[in-house]
């Protein structure tokens, strides 16, 4: 690795940390920029990893908002692409598989009473009116638990569990009101899928051609020192890096582990007990024949707990199970079992379609849980103890919004 000094080093290749490093590249030309990643490729939840060699296991779909962001990035850049052309398919039919049965529904019309009585019948739509109070009051503080006066196993809670589910909260009553609200409009707002290793590359590329940014991979950072007036010394498994300022694009839990507890705020800091990172265990099967316009994007199975994406490549099962859960084998076992189920009742309701051999993945940390809103207020707020705000920055969905 070159030892020359740079003036930001963004620790974390994941989508975050590429967009940081690309928009500090387009804003200030004369920067220069080093990005170190862990893994032996960039994206993070985006990386291609399923059957195919177009769509990811992990993210798979980014919202509306974060693709407008992306782009907007690429169209500061006169020499990008803009992000249609890599973009696939927008998330806009949805389906709720009950026994072999497909009952279609908009997406737009998932978190509404229409998509409440299409899961959960009449008893669910009464109810719905109180649920939609709640997620849209705007109340800064205060869990879904908080607010919720009916029984827990009430008609309406059970199919916000259900959709929820595909938005990466897992426990709606512990989870804030306003994370629920945030996550259920990236997908009612109808995300959308494309070929983000494409994508990703194209918007690194040509600013790595220029030597404006260094991209490290296989990177894993060992340790981090500030001294005043030099700025960052970066120890990683590639060698020693220099910069005046350190951006991390990683979640508390990794930052952790290398960034001494004197450079973390406060705030911060304990972020690393209260946030509880999801994981997703993965079942995708190629698509050999059979797919066309009628077959759904996103297709919920409430029996098995779990959702599936499909497109003219392959299906994507997911099921989302609690970090410290993923980390037990007989609970990823029966997660697989699940979605196994899932992909042959799946298969019966779609008898047109012919499926190759399935793949099983499983992502490790496929959703930050967001902050609750009174915590997310006060990180806002905070000040860096030990290191200017211009020397030391963090970003990605683990710090605030999704």
């Amino acid at each position: 690795m070159t030892t020359q000094p740079f003036d930001f080093v963004v620790a974390g290749g994941g989508i975050a940390g590429v967009l940081t490093a690309v928009k500090l590249c387009i804003s200030k030309p004369s920067c220069k920029v080093i990005l170190l990643e862990k893994e032996p490729h960039l994206g993070g939840r985006l990386v291609t990893g399923g059957t195919s060699d177009s769509f990811g296991y992990g993210m798979n779909a980014i919202s509306a908002k974060l693709y407008d962001y992306w782009n907007q990035i690429l169209k500061n850049d006169p020499e990008s692409n803009d992000l249609p052309s890599f973009s696939s398919q927008r998330l806009e039919k949805c389906s709720i598989l009950m026994g072999n049965k497909l009952t279609p529904l908009s997406t737009s019309d998932l978190c509404n009473e229409k998509g409440a009585r299409a899961l959960g019948g009449l008893a669910a739509q009464r109810q719905w009116g109180e649920i939609d109070a709640i997620l849209t009051s705007g109340e800064e503080s205060g869990t879904f638990a908080d607010k919720w006066k009916l029984p827990r196993k009430s008609p309406g809670p059970l199919v916000l569990e259900t959709y929820s589910q595909a938005f990466g909260i897992t426990n709606i009553w512990d989870s804030s009101v306003a994370a629920i609200s945030e996550r259920g409009k990236c997908l009612t707002e109808r995300p959308f899928s494309g070929n983000w290793d494409l994508a990703l590359k194209a918007t690194v590329e040509r600013f790595i051609s220029s030597g404006q940014l260094t991209i490290e991979l296989n990177a894993r950072i060992i340790d981090a020192d500030f001294t005043e007036g030099q700025g960052w010394n970066i120890d990683s498994a590639k060698g020693v890096v220099q910069a005046s300022s350190l951006i991390v694009a990683q979640p508390p839990w990794i930052a952790s582990q290398w960034l001494p507890k004197t450079y973390w705020p406060a705030p911060l800091a304990a972020l690393n007990s209260k946030t509880k990172p999801v994981s997703t265990v993965v079942l995708s099967a190629p698509i050999i024949s059979g797919f066309d316009d009628s077959v759904p994007q996103l297709i919920f199975i409430p029996s098995e707990n779990s959702h599936a994406i499909v497109n003219n490549r392959e299906i994507v099962l997911k099921a989302n199970i609690d970090y410290e859960m993923s980390l037990v084998a007989p609970d990823v076992v029966k997660s697989v079992k699940k979605l196994k189920r899932g992909l042959k009742k799946l298969t019966a309701s779609l008898p047109q379609l012919v499926v190759g051999i399935d793949h099983v993945a499983l992502v490790p940390v496929s959703w930050a849980q967001t902050p609750l809103s009174s915590e997310r207020r006060h990180i806002e707020k905070i000040k860096l103890n030990s290191v200017q705000e211009s020397q030391l920055s963090f970003c990605g969905d683990a710090y605030g919004n999704s």
